[in-house]
């Protein structure tokens, strides 16, 4: 049988290289449509990658409601405050606050599906406050953390990796199903 859905949306904020957004898009089958990247030689990674595909630019000041909507969001918010190579300021620092940012682009674009990721060390610094704020917005949330060794890459890099979902999503579309068979 023929699958004649759309493939699904894809946004990506704090892009970085990509790599959340390339995982995401073949692991589900979906297709970036915008990302938000303001590092320039991330910005020319990600362009080299998906030459058609807009960037947004700063999300601090994007006015959310111009933006196409998305089945999936992804975000991989700095992580300099949080890390613990960085100061360990925490999910409030001068960098990592942009969490809230994010948290403002998921409350106007209401996806389906968020993809969260940061270093492992979010669980202790700032966590509590994702888990809060998405499940303000009618988010559940689940997560885990890998190594990059547990895939086959051959050094130890702690990442923690968060989906959430609402019941609200696409009638013809299981993603989060994808994931959990």
């Amino acid at each position: 049988m023929i699958d004649h859905r759309p493939a699904l949306r894809i946004g990506s904020l704090c892009t970085g290289y990509g790599g959340l957004d390339m995982a995401v898009e073949l692991v589900l089958g979906g297709q970036l449509t915008w990302y938000a990247e303001t590092d320039r030689h991330a910005a020319t990674v990600c362009a080299h990658h998906w030459p058609d595909v807009p960037n947004l630019g700063d999300i601090r000041t994007i006015d959310w409601t111009d933006v196409p909507p998305v089945d999936i969001l992804t975000a991989g918010f700095p992580c300099q405050d949080i890390s613990n190579a960085g100061k360990r300021a925490g999910i409030t620092g001068v960098h990592s606050n942009l969490w809230t940012s994010v948290a403002h682009a998921v409350r106007a674009l209401r996806p389906p599906l968020v993809f969260v990721e940061n270093v492992a060390a979010l669980r202790t610094r700032g966590l509590d406050v994702v888990h809060a704020d998405l499940a303000a917005l009618g988010y559940d949330t689940s997560w885990l953390c890998l190594r990059a060794s547990d895939i086959g890459a051959p050094h130890r890099r702690d990442r923690l990796f968060l989906l959430a979902t609402t019941g609200e999503g696409r009638r013809d579309t299981n993603a989060a199903d994808a994931l959990c068979p």
